[in-house]
């Protein structure tokens, strides 16, 4: 019993040699505005724990929008002419975009005094812990109405690459009856629409829909865990050392290049001239039996695979065009964060 109230006592006057007091601090810095709590070990060594969270805030982006087919500028205006008399909606040839970032991290850091008698300056490391996906793009509310019409004329395109006709009727009996005009052959050579994402390693395209939603989205994520190293400065604002500021400048690592996800991705490829059949979502349809074909830009048959749940912009595709394309070169850049942070605190004991 006596060796325990020793050992008892013994902890109660290190923890009083190590934790002997605390500070609160609030943060303004490049990951956000943060709060944290600090106590020193010894002499040398001081804790910080804490939270930092990115205020909301908009970059405005955009990502382009085409059609997938042989059209001229005379075609492209008919077949926007066309759209807007069957949707109301004026089909432009972009879709803006609204970046903001979406950033809450968990902070855990050590700060090491390393010269005697000075605790100005000090090296920290640490990470910072958090939720992978760290920012977002999705497209302007006015561009719904637009992306809609997208989305119409595509399931236009696909009826008439099926010769499906205008309107089927289902009487009660089951039976089905269509009407006796089919969707225009017009719609075939003009090919799909949608937001065009650069090629996949084998030359393939990738071409970006809109979601059932009627939504464009980007999402940028990293590794949950990103490790910190910095070096900092502090010093004392009051008399009695009660108020305290710190500075601090380091590198926040990602963790490898980040990712930015989108979805609702068709693979668009080149089939052989000779061919005798042209592909659309799983289905080869005979080039004879409806006398027009899918084209591209450039006067190639195309095949659409299947829209695919997901693709990464900065590993999967190459030379994606416009603001979007500009973006994306500059993310690939970035394999750590720069990190800038000003702290006030206060000693609470």
């Amino acid at each position: 019993m006596l060796t325990v109230s020793a050992l008892f006592v013994t902890l109660s006057v290190s923890a009083q040699d190590y934790f002997n007091h605390m500070d609160l601090g609030v943060s303004v810095s490049s990951t956000g505005i943060g709060a944290d709590i600090a106590m020193p070990v010894g002499d040398y060594v001081r804790l910080r724990a804490g939270f930092t969270y990115m205020p909301k805030f908009h970059l405005n982006s955009s990502f382009g929008i085409d059609f997938m087919g042989d059209i001229s500028d005379d075609k492209l205006r008919r077949m926007k002419n066309v759209m807007r008399d069957f949707s109301g909606q004026v089909i432009r040839d972009k879709v803006d975009m609204q970046m903001k970032p979406t950033w809450t991290s968990f902070k855990f850091l050590v700060d090491v005094f390393p010269i005697p008698n000075n605790k100005h300056w000090s090296i920290t490391a640490g990470f910072y812990a958090g939720p992978s996906r760290i920012g977002e793009a999705i497209n302007d509310e006015s561009a719904i109405p637009m992306l809609a019409a997208v989305n119409m004329y595509n399931n236009i395109y696909a009826k008439a690459c099926l010769g499906e006709y205008l309107y089927n009727v289902e009487f009660e009996d089951g039976s089905m009856h269509h009407g006796d005009i089919p969707f225009p052959n017009e719609f075939i050579k003009t090919g799909m629409m949608g937001m065009p994402l650069g090629r996949f390693a084998d030359g393939d395209r990738a071409v970006m829909v809109p979601s059932e939603n009627c939504l464009a989205k980007a999402e940028m994520e990293v590794s949950k865990f990103r490790p910190y190293i910095g070096l900092g400065y502090n010093t004392t604002l009051s008399k009695n050392a009660r108020w305290k500021m710190a500075v601090d400048a380091g590198v926040l690592f990602w963790g490898g290049k980040p990712k930015v996800y989108v979805d609702n991705v068709y693979k668009v490829r080149s089939i052989e001239e000779d061919s005798q059949y042209y592909y659309y979502n799983t289905i080869w349809l005979p080039k004879d039996e409806y006398g027009d074909y899918c084209y591209d830009g450039e006067g190639n048959l195309i095949s659409i695979d299947a829209p695919t749940q997901r693709i990464d912009l900065i590993r999967d595709v190459t030379g994606i065009p416009g603001k979007v394309g500009d973006m994306v070169d500059t993310v690939k850049k970035f394999k750590c964060w720069p990190v800038v942070s000003l702290t006030f605190s206060y000693k609470l004991f």
